[in-house]
């Protein structure tokens, strides 16, 4: 059952599964814009991140005021995750990559294993950002995600197919999601898309790569 209630103007709000989410929380999504306060409280937050993940620049040199729009978990009203929309030029004409910079705080919300591939929280957070990509007026939203996690990557594809309304389709990669850095091993990437209206997504990536 999906469960999300704009409760303000572009401010949207799915309340935390109470069971089968070993990540269980609120999740709230809103353009950067809008909720100024929002976003610097995130903007204050990543500051003080203190993470050995091995992308763990990724999410703490981050601006929220550049990004499209934002996701972010709260529990007991403390923030123990994000993800944000972003797009630029490099990517396929309207698109927005989504999940973007996704982090989970490694002491209150990281889990060690599990074999979850699609939780509820990170389901309604999808749910979410379709939402917010449509009320931007994009084409494409996209999820894009190293090679070496290609099986998993897979997995979550299929599992949107079962749940969503839209129809998500995965490609092998490498495509490269990051504009002039070619020779980073990391920029290259596998993508699922979800076509909010019939275009050329594919046929864009490949003149880009």
């Amino acid at each position: 059952m999906i469960t999300i209630e704009e409760i303000d103007k572009h401010l949207l709000y799915s309340p935390s599964a109470e069971e089968g989410d070993t990540r269980p929380a609120d999740i709230y999504s809103f353009f950067p814009y809008c909720y100024p306060e929002k976003t610097q409280e995130l903007n204050d937050y990543v500051k003080t991140l203190k993470d050995d993940h091995r992308l763990a620049n990724n999410y703490s040199n981050i601006n929220f005021f550049d990004h499209d729009f934002v996701s972010v978990w709260k529990r007991n009203n403390d923030i123990v995750g994000f993800t944000t929309g972003y797009s630029c030029d490099h990517y396929p004409s309207n698109s927005v990559r989504i999940l973007n910079r996704f982090y989970h705080n490694k002491q209150t919300s990281r889990v060690r294993f599990t074999r979850e591939v699609l939780r509820p929280s990170t389901f309604h957070c999808v749910q979410q950002q379709l939402i917010m990509t449509n009320k931007l007026g994009f084409d494409n939203a996209f999820i894009s995600r190293e090679p070496r996690t290609n099986k998993f990557l897979k997995m979550f594809t299929k599992s949107l197919n079962d749940r969503s309304a839209f129809k998500w389709e995965f490609k092998k990669g490498p495509f490269l999601v990051v504009a002039n850095d070619e020779h980073n091993p990391k920029a290259w990437q596998s993508i699922s898309v979800a076509k909010l209206n019939d275009n050329n997504f594919w046929e864009e990536w490949n003149e880009t790569n």
